[in-house]
């Protein structure tokens, strides 16, 4: 390597490294933000895919009435299966 590629390489490493300190930063500035807002308003405190959408997907919650009826149809067909073999 030449004396330019060294220094080339060292300065792109302070730039990775400024930036990784400006992001941890960042990340230590939104944690006070958010732990002032659990402690004195819980009723504002963001649901994680609210605050992350793009990294957390919502899920959505399944009807019961839909779940009752799949597990009823499971119950008849294996009590219809045993009943046979039996």
């Amino acid at each position: 390597m030449t004396s330019e590629e060294v220094a080339l390489a060292d300065q792109v490493r302070q730039d990775q490294i400024k930036d990784l300190t400006q992001i941890m930063a960042w990340i230590a500035y939104n944690s006070a933000a958010l732990t002032g807002v659990a402690v004195n308003q819980p009723s504002k405190f963001p649901k994680l895919q609210d605050a992350f959408p793009t990294l957390f997907e919502q899920e959505t919650q399944q009807d019961w009435r839909i779940t009752k009826e799949r597990m009823e149809a499971f119950a008849k067909a294996r009590n219809e299966t045993w009943n046979e073999n039996s």
